[in-house]
């Protein structure tokens, strides 16, 4: 039998009793939770009888995986001696090179750097500038890739793959000569060479590496620091007043303080997902990449941070998984049984070892079943998170779906229990995970594997519970919700409802009973041209906006798409088309996500927006399922996830810092880097190895890397106001006289000035400023003027010059004229704002959109307000409501969009294209 690991009992942290059933109530349930493969080892049962294997021939290799990572060492890994030997005896001095001696090496890397990163692009490179210098002595290209593994001592691992991809020859495999799932042999018969190859990045090398230049090594101090000052602060308030990363998590908390986490850990998260190389062939593969929480959130995401994990070869399914993980955690696993990774920390200047921790593993729904050994969603218990919801099936149909309320004259047997609420469905539980584990492995049969399959809702133990205890946060704990897809899922779901799309052919349910299925027509097509037309008002900022759907909808719609479509400027445009009961409740659903959405979620927003999730959710049933069987197919598991989100935030953090917005980026990064190619796996495994060498050189010797030089530069002309303010041009060539409201609105700002006041104001004083166009905020959005964008067409244009702005001590919206600098005394000149505010919103329409509709109108003249521009946070998007829908009485009305996911582009250091001059 397997033995099941054993708990202790977790830290007392003081407590604050929760009301029960709230919010708070559940989330002490997680605190009070140790999860499985976090255990003590002094409470182990040495007497334990040797591992037996399963007869279910997919859980005894995924065991056989399991007992050779919990063997793993070092030396019966893939790497070379040699590369043992650096990656354990690492350099404990910083990387310099001499300007002078080292001229000729610092241009061949600063060749490499920028691009020139194929042998036949850099080699000619080099040769065109030997024919102007013979005296530089530059180094071929093979030589330079040679030198960059021995300066970043990269080495990746190569294991062959079979040719199907049915799995890796790893493990307990890597002795096979043949596939024993295809039959197809290893090598190739003709050449006795490997068909296709599993390339692996260790990540040791890269975290050396990073550590050994003193600006990455205190930049890694973040997630140590941040965990005292929250656990302080826990201690202290019994609460965290503001949940804005993962360290945030009580389930990560708790590992700290049981001191699985240590000052010198090193935490990292695994991510996992598919991607077609080519849109028009077959062309799948499998990508996974390490993200290093040790970075702060504004930091680990940029693509200069984020590491490449492996690259396993398609285009078909991979069969044993376990197979293609195994090698990149051999590695981890290896490097925490020899009691860590020797790393050199520069900002200390010490050696010292660092345990790998890996606090989450994540994927979308279909990878994920691949990392945690569930069922997947479709089974009976097919929560992602495991929560024990039992699902329910149509008679004599396979597919089990999480419908809450049971249906009217339902009698199948298994799934006819009564109804379950939605606030009280079960969260995460790894004592009974582990205790349900233990029937799968148990099972002396197939038709008893099946059987407890299905019941528990377990195919066979995940490959991470191979990993030393204390070194991961735990089996089902790890595996997390993810929000990217969160939104195409849902998006998928409802607009299929209102299309009317949803198939029912096979029930005795009819499309013209939907009295939600507005989405046809001449109404779906004035909705499309509605949604196409929004496009100049949403700024460039808001990145690519959403086409007609009612003509592309079909046509490669992409996530981004959705989600300004759907949680954007959705619940302004669905507003009078969907019935009023719908819509009320659609809008409970997107002002969760945008909560849900955000990286800094306050103690006060979670509950709120777990009340509109729980209440979405049982709504659904209530409008759409109607308590009807035929209708159980519209619960799909993404309506059920909607749950756990707030809980999911409690426990590890918001999930934009976990979602796989980060993954589709760089596999975005990577697929586009190789272009058309006779052997794309090759080329892209290849790429990922180069992506490696550079983030590490980049970290090494940051003095030559031209691009952090790059994205550092302001435009020419630019005047840094501080705090990530920054004026742009275009500017006035002299001073100019301004309006009268503009003039009476400057002078009430003057007057409320403590360092001037009404006294120091000129009577009939006249004054002039000389304008500027464009400034540059925090976020790294470009706020616009008036001034400039009027002159130009609106088919020529995305506005940007609408903003969010702090007055008065209120959020309010306007429209900025125009920036100039202003001097209050001889010291002490602004930087100020000349905007017209948009009125106050509809307060019924605010009220019945859960404040997703703040619907307003322009003010003009009327409401002309001077600020400091450090009051403005954000460009907003105001778009005009639909008269073609509503009528031509709400011409002139406007709703005002905020961009959903701003956090996603920031954290990755996405900043607007920022040209010198506003054209």
């Amino acid at each position: 039998m397997t033995p099941v690991p054993r708990t202790q009992d977790p830290p007392t942290i003081p407590d604050v009793e929760p009301e029960p059933g709230s919010l708070d109530a559940l989330a002490r349930e997680e605190q009070n939770r140790v999860p499985a493969g976090n255990e003590n080892p002094e409470d182990e049962d040495e007497d334990d009888p040797a591992v037996s294997y399963s007869r279910i021939d997919d859980v005894r290799i995924a065991q056989q995986f399991i007992e050779a990572l919990q063997n793993a060492d070092i030396n019966n890994g893939d790497l070379s001696p040699e590369a043992v030997d650096t990656l354990f005896n690492p350099p404990e001095f910083p990387l310099e090179l001499d300007k002078e001696v080292d001229a000729d090496l610092i241009q061949c890397l600063r060749l490499f750097l920028h691009g020139h990163n194929s042998a036949k692009h850099y080699n000619q490179t080099i040769a065109d500038l030997k024919a102007r210098h013979p005296e530089d002595d530059l180094l071929s290209f093979d030589q330079l890739k040679r030198t960059i593994r021995q300066l970043t001592g990269i080495t990746p691992i190569i294991n062959d793959l079979c040719l199907n991809s049915c799995l890796a020859y790893t493990g307990p495999l890597a002795n096979k000569e043949i596939c024993h799932r295809c039959g197809q042999p290893r090598l190739d018969p003709i050449t006795g060479k490997p068909r296709v190859q599993l390339f692996t990045i260790p990540l040791g090398f890269s975290i050396q590496a990073l550590k050994r230049h003193v600006t990455t090594a205190k930049q890694m101090d973040y997630f140590w620091k941040r965990s005292q000052e929250l656990l302080k602060e826990l201690r202290n308030n019994g609460e965290i007043e503001l949940v804005d990363d993962i360290v945030c998590g009580t389930d990560v908390l708790l590992a700290v303080d049981r001191g699985d986490i240590q000052e010198d850990d090193t935490v990292i998260m695994f991510s996992f997902d598919g991607a077609q190389i080519y849109r028009n062939k077959q062309s799948d593969c499998w990508i996974s990449i390490w993200t290093i929480i040790a970075f702060s959130p504004d930091l680990r995401f940029k693509k200069r941070l984020v590491l490449p994990g492996s690259i396993t070869p398609g285009p078909r399914k991979i069969k044993i998984i376990e197979s293609c993980l195994f090698p990149s955690l051999h590695h981890i696993a290896a490097i925490n049984k020899r009691g860590g990774l020797p790393v050199w920390d520069a900002s200390r200047n010490r050696l010292k070892n660092s345990k790998l921790y890996i606090v989450l593993a994540t994927a979308d729904g279909p990878g994920m079943v691949y990392l945690n050994g569930l069922v997947g969603h479709s089974g009976k218990m097919g929560c992602r998170l495991w929560c024990g919801l039992v699902g329910r099936h149509k008679p004599g149909a396979p597919m089990h779906y999480p419908v809450l309320a049971k249906p009217t004259d339902y009698t199948v047997v298994g799934c006819d229990h009564p109804d379950v609420p939605a606030h009280i469905v079960r969260p995460i539980d790894p004592q009974r995970y582990r205790e349900q584990l233990q029937l799968v492995l148990n099972a002396r049969t197939q038709a008893d594997y099946e059987y407890q399959r299905r019941e528990t809702g377990i195919c066979k133990p995940s490959i991470f519970s191979g990993l030393p205890d204390r070194t991961y946060l735990g089996i089902p704990n790890m595996f997390p919700v993810d929000i990217m897809h969160l939104v195409l899922n849902l998006a998928d779901l409802l607009v299929g409802l209102w299309r009317g799309k949803i198939d029912c052919s096979k029930t005795s349910d009819n499309v013209t009973n939907w009295p939600w299925a507005v989405l046809v027509g001449q109404a779906w097509l004035t909705h499309g041209r509605d949604v196409a037309n929004a496009t100049p008002y949403l700024p460039g900022s808001f990145d690519r906006p959403p086409r007609n759907p009612a003509e592309k909808i079909n046509s490669g719609f992409k996530a981004w798409e959705f989600l300004l479509y759907i949680f954007a400027i959705g619940p302004g445009y669905f507003y009078g088309l969907l019935p009023d009961r719908f819509w009320k409740s659609y809008c409970k659903l997107v002002a969760a996500v945008r909560i849900i959405y955000q990286r800094r979620i306050t103690k006060v927003q979670l509950p709120l927006a777990h009340r509109y999730l729980i209440e979405f959710v049982t709504e659904f049933e209530v409008l759409y399922v109607d308590r009807r069987c035929d209708r159980i197919h519209f619960v799909r598991p993404i309506v059920h996830v909607l749950v756990h989100l707030a809980l999911e935030a409690i426990r590890v953090g918001p999930g934009i810092t976990s979602s796989q917005w980060t993954m589709e980026r760089n596999i975005g990064n990577l697929v586009e880097e190789i272009k058309q190619d006779s052997t794309p796996y090759m080329n892209l495994s290849q790429r990922a190895v180069e992506r490696a060498e550079v983030i590490c050189l980049k970290a090494l010797l940051p003095e030559i890397d031209g691009e952090a030089a790059r994205e550092a530069k302001l435009p020419a002309y630019s005047l840094p106001l501080g705090d990530g303010y920054v004026l742009l041009r275009a500017r006035d060539t002299c001073s100019r006289e301004i309006s009268d409201e503009e003039e009476a609105a400057l002078i009430a700002f003057l007057e409320e000035d403590p360092q001037c006041g009404p006294e120091k104001i000129p009577t009939r004083w006249m004054p002039t400023v000389v304008r500027w166009s464009r400034l540059l905020l925090p976020s790294g959005q470009v706020a616009r003027s008036l001034w400039k964008e009027s002159q130009k067409p609106l088919t020529r244009i995305r506005i940007a010059r609408r903003v969010k702005l702090r007055y008065k001590n209120q959020a309010e919206f306007g429209e900025v004229r125009y920036y100039f600098r202003f001097n209050i005394g001889p010291d002490d000149t602004r930087t100020l704002a000349a905007i017209s505010l948009y009125s106050h919103p509809d307060a019924d329409l605010l009220a019945a959109s859960a404040g997703t509709v703040w619907s307003c109108r322009h003010q003009g003249n009327n409401r002309v307000i001077v600020v400091d521009v450090k009051c403005i946070d954000a460009v907003v998007a105001v778009v005009p409501h639909s008269t073609g829908i509503l009528g031509a009485n709400w011409e002139g009305r406007v709703f005002v969009v905020e961009k959903p996911g701003l956090d996603i582009s920031i954290m990755a250091g996405i900043r607007e294209d920022v040209p010198d001059e506003d054209n």
